[in-house]
Formats: C-alpha cells, structure tokens, sequence
C-alpha cells in the first residue's frame, strides 16, 4: 500500500462497509453487496477493495448513488475522516491542559496532594497545641473569674469562647510553623 492510500479514510473491511451502509438507510441484501464488492487488490466490481481488505469511504459513497434509499441520511455512513479530526483536536485540547496544569504547578500555583495533607495535619496539631497550652496557662483565671460557682458558667463559656476564636484566629493566618512528626 503506498503513503497516499493511507491517508485515505477507509472502513476496516467489507462487514463494516454493509453495516454503515444500512445504518445509512439503504435497502441492500448481504448477498448482492458481496456480489457487488470486488476482489482484494482488483479492480473488478463496483466496489473496489483494497490489497488489506479495507474499502475507501470515497468508494462507499460512489456504490451508495446506485442503491434504494429507505431512510437515514447519507452523513450516517460515519465521515471517517472528520471523525479522526475531531478525535485529534481532543487529543491535541487534552495535552495542551495537560501542559497548562504542568506549567502552573511549575509556577507554585499547586501543591502535591502529600503536601497539602502534611500541611493540614501540621496546622492541626498548631491548633491542638496552642489550645492545650492557652487552657493550661488561663484555667487559674478561669477557676477564680467563676469562684467555683456553677451559676457563673456563662462567664465561664464566654471565656473559653474568646480563647477558642483567639486561637482560630492564629491558626487561620498564613504563617509558617514548624512541627517535627515523631513516630
């Protein structure tokens, strides 16, 4: 087969050229469209097929003039080669995003996900920490703010309250911190 037959849109083999066919809505018989058909690499028939068994869409088309029309449309014979374009160009969007993502990443716009989640457990174990420590360093405060009387437990809450905000409020900047995970 030379390099311009391989360019050529072409059906795999004579069975697909009968389905599409049909599928187009022309009335044809398995039969005559075998009879029809030509040996490989002759050009006997009204259909020529090629050295590999495979059959031109041009060919296709051309057979199709002379057949009974029952429905369909000629477009449902499938344009191959617009078909293999299109598949292309999605091919062609899909790496083009793909060397987008990989340019940003670059760039420092994302993290790699066992980065974010190290983050993320970092900050978590800032916040625990902070809150244990502000608890400990306050609970004198707190336990004379109430003098040991549950009816100043509003006064109680609303202290606890004001520590937890505080504590959110530095763990929600941007800062860095430091955390050494121990096993």
């Amino acid at each position: 087969m030379d390099e311009k037959q391989k360019t050529v849109p072409a059906f795999p083999n004579r069975r697909a050229v009968l389905l599409a066919i049909k599928d187009a809505g022309y009335q044809i018989s398995r039969a005559k469209f075998y009879r029809d058909c030509g040996k490989p690499g002759k050009e006997n028939g009204q259909i020529r097929v090629n050295e590999d068994g495979s059959v031109n869409e041009s060919e296709v088309r051309e057979y199709c003039k002379t057949l009974k029309r029952i429905g369909g449309d000629i477009e449902d014979l499938n344009d191959i080669q617009a078909r293999k374009t299109a598949k292309e160009v999605e091919s062609l969007e899909l790496k083009v995003k793909k060397q987008e993502f990989e340019l940003d990443r670059e760039k420092g716009k994302y993290l790699p996900r066992r980065d974010f989640e190290a983050e993320l457990a970092a900050r978590a174990v800032v916040l625990e920490t902070g809150l244990k420590h502000h608890f400990n360093t306050r609970v004198g405060e707190w336990i004379a703010l109430v003098c040991g009387k549950p009816e100043k437990a509003p006064d109680l809450l609303q202290e606890l309250n004001t520590a937890l905000e505080s504590e959110l409020g530095s763990y929600a900047t941007t800062r860095s911190f430091q955390v050494i995970f121990e096993k």
